[in-house]
């Protein structure tokens, strides 16, 4: 009997640089691309039942490169977390201009998201109806191509980890990550 596995290839570095960045459709850099083809270096897309992305650009332009046209399917469940009016800011930008915010985000993202940010409950549920539905689809293999924050949550749901473990997991831009369900 063969595992249901999930790889997750984070996206490479932006143009936008080091910031919050969720719905802001930012171009991978020339590095963004080296560190995403070094991220699956000896992988190829026949090795996977399915090859799925973010329909942002960051992520979809790479699986296009990488898959073809017509080897990946963009899926919008797979898009990262929306930061709201912290979207495109830096942590420093943020830090001068409402500290106490970012301090409660830090410690309780769960119930102080930033201003007109998405709640993590409704990040987290999406997640988890993309990955029941991939189950039900799919049998052995397949390769999510999205986000750090997708990714961080992904862990915590298959491993059943509680939300304040995310920011400990290192996803660094272009890595590869191998998960498997936990929860049953």
């Amino acid at each position: 009997m063969s595992v249901f596995r999930i790889d997750l290839l984070r996206h490479g570095e932006t143009e936008a640089g080091q910031c919050f960045l969720g719905r802001t459709d930012a171009a991978l850099t020339d590095r963004g691309w080296q560190q995403m083809h070094a991220g699956l270096e000896g992988v190829r897309p026949e090795d996977y039942e399915g090859v799925f992305s973010s329909p942002l650009q960051r992520c979809s332009a790479f699986a296009e490169q990488w898959a073809g046209s017509d080897g990946f399917v963009t899926d919008a469940r797979l898009r990262e977390y929306d930061f709201g009016q912290w979207d495109g800011h830096t942590a420093a930008h943020i830090h001068a201009t409402d500290p106490a915010a970012l301090g409660r985000f830090w410690q309780d993202p769960w119930h102080c998201p930033p201003p007109q940010a998405e709640s993590l409950a409704d990040f987290f549920v999406r997640l988890e109806a993309l990955v029941d539905q991939l189950q039900q689809e799919h049998s052995s293999a397949v390769l999510l191509i999205c986000h750090g924050g997708v990714i961080r949550a992904l862990h915590c749901i298959l491993n059943g980890l509680p939300v304040s473990e995310m920011f400990s997991f290192p996803v660094a831009h272009g890595s590869l990550h191998r998960l498997q369900d936990a929860r049953q």
